[in-house]
């Protein structure tokens, strides 16, 4: 399988994380592949089946084939993508939808006339482009919460509202429609990206070292976590960088 990540223009930062290209072969196609939840919306291209989907922000890891096919993508920042939708972000959370089901103003059918991943993404990149001047730019508390939460030291779901100022319930709102997810499971999954990275380095830290230093109550508590958001163990991930890993861009200070 050969995986690459391009990143966008720089006026689409603020939006967009990264775009993406993949092809798979045969071989690589039985083997399953755990996708971690990161916050993010992405927007997909298949190549041989002329067709696109939004894969909404997802709760838990999506476990899948890889198919035998070229794939072209965009992946947004958490809270990127509602300016670009015709829906609340968590009308798609934990959901796999064609694209005409969601509405996405910006589409043009002639992605799917690229002859390769990098022409489509070339042209999702226009397409976006195009957009951007009669846009707003992503919820500047959405923009500062999903910050905190994958930042090196996220606060708790108390402190992070008051130190935006907001209550508990209508910042968990806000990131309903704006992320998808609410206020403890963004940190969750900020915490989790963070952990797995921290894990599959080289020198990686031991499971009790890292629980300490990324935030959990202790060891037990990263393990469960592991299991409800992956539904592998901490030492599993770490031993399958290949294949399960995180989005490093997202981190802030990694």
């Amino acid at each position: 399988m050969s995986y690459r990540e391009i990143l966008p223009h720089p006026a689409l930062r603020p939006y967009v994380d990264r775009f993406w290209v993949q092809a798979a072969d045969v071989a690589s196609a039985l083997r399953p592949q755990h996708v971690l939840p990161d916050g993010c919306i992405d927007v997909l291209v298949g190549l041989r089946q002329r067709s696109c989907h939004v894969v909404g922000t997802m709760t838990h890891a999506l476990v899948v084939s890889q198919p035998a096919a070229a794939t072209a993508a965009v992946r947004f920042r958490p809270g990127g993508a509602v300016p670009f939708l015709d829906v609340a972000a968590h009308e798609l959370t934990d959901r796999y939808l064609p694209a005409e089901e969601v509405g996405l103003p910006w589409w043009s059918p002639r992605v799917l006339e690229a002859e390769h991943p990098a022409l489509a993404v070339r042209e999702l990149e226009r397409l976006l482009l195009l957009r951007l001047s009669s846009l707003q730019r992503p919820h500047p508390i959405a923009a500062a919460a999903v910050q905190a939460c994958f930042g090196p030291a996220p606060p708790r779901v108390e402190q992070l509202a008051r130190d935006l100022g907001y209550s508990r319930q209508h910042l968990t709102r806000l990131l309903l429609d704006q992320v998808g997810i609410g206020a403890k499971d963004l940190l969750r999954v900020g915490r989790l990206q963070r952990a797995v990275d921290q894990l599959q380095r080289a020198k990686g830290p031991s499971l009790a070292q890292a629980a300490v230093g990324l935030g959990y109550f202790d060891q037990a508590h990263l393990c469960r976590d592991f299991r409800e958001l992956v539904g592998l163990s901490p030492n599993v991930v770490r031993a399958s960088a290949a294949s399960i890993f995180p989005i490093r861009s997202l981190l802030i200070g990694a």
